[in-house]
This record gives structure tokens, C-alpha cells and sequence, in this order.
């Protein structure tokens, strides 16, 4: 009995079928991380844009409200943006890095937010200073945004292949 042929001919259904099933996962592999990299960009432009309102309602809450009405103000305007609750899904979305710069730039707006409640709005220096201490925060969670955006670019690259 030629048992070569039949042989020869299952070795192909294995490797045509691994083959498929291998371009299959790579391909689910890929989009799944390019779903990803949508979703976290969109979420870090997200947190960016709040970051950036509650620093300008701080702003105007210090240039435009009386001292005695300021501490609140400046709770409100930090609350307005929803800056909380889109770090919230930061810290489920995102990897460590970004959450703890996340975390330390949403530490820094609320000592910018305990500023503004109590400062002298002529302290121009001192207004600087936060100015300055904000967004040195937000320029380290933008660096982590970067290498983490670079990291999926990288990981949908490899997956392409």
C-alpha cells in the first residue's frame, strides 16, 4: 500500500491550515492593537483638552472673582472639566507610566486650584511659578504619552510582518 502520497498530502492540509490560522491571529493581533492605539489616543487628547480648560477656568477664576469667593470658584472650575473622571479611565486604560504622570499632573492642577483659592492676584511671580510647575507636569505626561503611542506604533509595525 503507497501510503506516501495520502502523507504528503495531509502534511499540506497541516500546513495550509497552520498557515491560515498563523495569518489569522497575526491580523486579529494587529487590529486589536490598532483599536487600542485609537481608543488611548483619543483618551489622551482627551485628558490634554481638560487639563488644559480647568488650567484656563483657574485662570479666570483668579483674574475675575473676589478673594472671598475664589476657594470656591476654583473648586467648581477644577470639577467643571471632568478632569477626574477621564483620568479615572486613564487609570484603567493606559499602562503605568501614563497613570502615574497622569496622576502628577492632576496632583499639580490641584495645588494650582489651592493657589488660585487663596493667592494675591497681583503675585505675578508666584502665578508664573505655578504657570511653570503645571506645565513642566504636562509636558512629562505628554513625553509618556509619546512613548506610549510609539510602543503601539511599534507593536501594530511588528505585527504587520
Amino acid at each position: 500500500m503507497d501510503w506516501l502520497s495520502p502523507l504528503v498530502a495531509l502534511t499540506g492540509v497541516l500546513l495550509g491550515a497552520g498557515a491560515a490560522a498563523l495569518a489569522d491571529h497575526r491580523r486579529w493581533r494587529r487590529e486589536s492593537v490598532t483599536r487600542l492605539l485609537e481608543l488611548r489616543t483619543a483618551l489622551y487628547a482627551e485628558y490634554l483638552v481638560a487639563l488644559e480648560n480647568t488650567g484656563q477656568d483657574l485662570l479666570r477664576v483668579l483674574r475675575t472673582h473676589p478673594a472671598a469667593d475664589r476657594a470656591e470658584a476654583a473648586e467648581t472650575a477644577f470639577a467643571g472639566s471632568g478632569l477626574g473622571a477621564v483620568r479615572q479611565r486613564i487609570h484603567v486604560l493606559a499602562p503605568l507610566d501614563v497613570v502615574h504622570a497622569a496622576n502628577v499632573v492632576f496632583r499639580g492642577l490641584r495645588h494650582a486650584r489651592d493657589y488660585v483659592a487663596s493667592a494675591d492676584r497681583q503675585d505675578g511671580q508666584g502665578l508664573r511659578g505655578m504657570k511653570d510647575e503645571v506645565g513642566t507636569l504636562r509636558d512629562g505626561f505628554q513625553q509618556a504619552v509619546r512613548d506610549d503611542v510609539r510602543g503601539l506604533l511599534a507593536d501594530r509595525a511588528s505585527w504587520s510582518r
